[in-house]
């Protein structure tokens, strides 16, 4: 049986898999909102047995970064895969295995565009979520920073 993350590969929807659409939402048991690391473990456990799982990593990452739009929604479900990327890479050694960290090994274009999305949400985080009890932009980012991030993501 072919797992999600198989089935987003073979039809090409890595965009729609990163984003949890439609077949790919993994529904989070306290709000029922998308659980990005959900959809994360599910990746790494197939990418766990690939030869070179960082080199696909990349590719795929590169693919879903590049074609984000700028608007709220895609900076925040930025993000919440980036979160789920640090988070992951603590249960799967491969992750981070000969210093490899995601963000970094990703082309320029990606990490422009990822610059802009971090700032936009620097900008709208905080109002968008006043009235809702959730983590501040600062938290979050003290969050990425807490899972080994060391990457000022506002100035890709």
């Amino acid at each position: 049986m072919k797992t999600t993350f198989e089935t987003a590969l073979d039809q090409h929807e890595i965009s729609d898999f990163f984003k949890g659409n439609g077949i790919y939402f993994a529904r989070g048991s306290d709000w029922g909102d998308h659980l990005y690391v959900g959809n994360w473990a599910g990746m790494c456990s197939v990418l766990k047995t690939q030869k070179a799982a960082q080199g696909l990593l990349t590719t795929i990452f590169e693919e879903y970064a590049r074609h984000l739009n700028e608007n709220y929604e895609d900076a925040e479900g930025l993000l919440s895969n980036i979160t789920a990327y640090y988070i992951t890479r603590q249960k799967y050694p491969f992750l981070s295995a000969d210093n490899y960290d995601l963000i970094k090994s990703l082309d320029n274009k990606s990490k422009e565009n990822i610059g802009r999305l971090f700032r936009l949400l620097r900008k709208e985080h905080d109002k968008k979520t006043k009235d809702l009890q959730m983590l501040s932009f600062e938290q979050r980012l003290q969050k990425l920073k807490n899972k080994d991030c060391t990457i000022d993501l506002e100035n890709l």
